[in-house]
């Protein structure tokens, strides 16, 4: 089998890149800010240039996590619509904070707001389309984000900083996806 030319293993593959390649760089981009503090930075602070001398690092990371997961949305198109509507629109989101970043304003909460939303809900759309258990584990991480996210934007930060709180939305969204496109990337091989 070729998983290049199978639509849902190419999507897996993608997925996969998007996420591994934004964990290095997210991090990179952290340690190479000298004052950044998780506490008390949001991690779009990481994409300003007047903070961070490495703010490309971010920013670049973030555009292709958005890029890719607009395109491995649009392949998915086929596996589940409602999936790929998450995902188109978690990966605009994500690729608008990257182009936009917070000294913007409201266009970059906007922005931030999709991301976050859409790569929560898109875990329930898998979980609508497969009902087994892995895809239960992926909504409840799905849910953690959501959650989060609804504690976020009540100003409830549980002791976290803003920075702590973006990230117990991200974290979660960010292994499920790991493991959903590493689920494609397998199903595509036993079909074969």
């Amino acid at each position: 089998m070729n998983l290049f030319r199978d639509r849902t293993a190419l999507a897996g593959i993608l997925v996969f890149i998007a996420v591994a390649q934004f964990v290095i760089f997210l991090n990179i981009a952290a340690f190479l800010d000298p004052g950044y503090i998780i506490h008390t930075n949001t991690i779009s602070h990481l994409g300003v240039p007047v903070y961070n001398p490495a703010w490309f690092v971010f920013s670049a990371s973030i555009v292709i996590l958005g890029v890719l997961l607009i395109t491995a949305g649009v392949l998915l198109m086929e596996y589940s619509r409602l999936l790929m509507i998450f995902l188109i629109l978690s990966g605009f989101g994500s690729l608008g904070v990257g182009l936009v970043n917070e000294t913007f304003g409201t266009p970059h909460l906007i922005f931030a707001l999709f991301a976050f939303l859409f790569s929560s809900l898109a875990s329930y759309a898998i979980l609508y389309k497969n009902r087994d258990f892995i895809s239960l584990i992926w909504g409840i991480l799905g849910t953690i984000g959501l959650g989060a996210l609804l504690l976020y934007m009540a100003k409830i930060l549980l002791g976290l900083g803003v920075g702590g709180m973006e990230r117990m939305i991200v974290i979660p969204n960010l292994i499920w996806a790991l493991g959903f496109s590493t689920y494609l990337i397998g199903k595509s091989e036993k079909s074969e």
